[in-house]
């Protein structure tokens, strides 16, 4: 959902949103059946400190393409 209000110029609804998957994933890391969750908090992090350092004016300069995707643990 961080990234629907990320993709709607949303800033405060995807920092919020995104902080609360980054922090509900941590307990499942490094992997959890089968899912990379180290991989993607990681993925998520970084993109969460991106929104930050773009701001509210800036965040759609963001390629969504890049969001966080889901990947089976090596």
């Amino acid at each position: 959902m961080g990234f629907h209000h990320w993709r709607r110029g949303n800033f405060h609804g995807a920092s919020v949103l995104l902080e609360e998957g980054i922090a509900r994933l941590g307990p499942f890391a490094p992997s959890c059946q089968g899912i990379d969750v180290a991989g993607l908090l990681a993925e998520a992090i970084g993109a969460h400190a991106e929104l930050i350092r773009l701001g509210p004016e800036r965040m759609s300069e963001f390629d969504l393409a890049r969001a966080p995707r889901v990947r089976f643990a090596a």
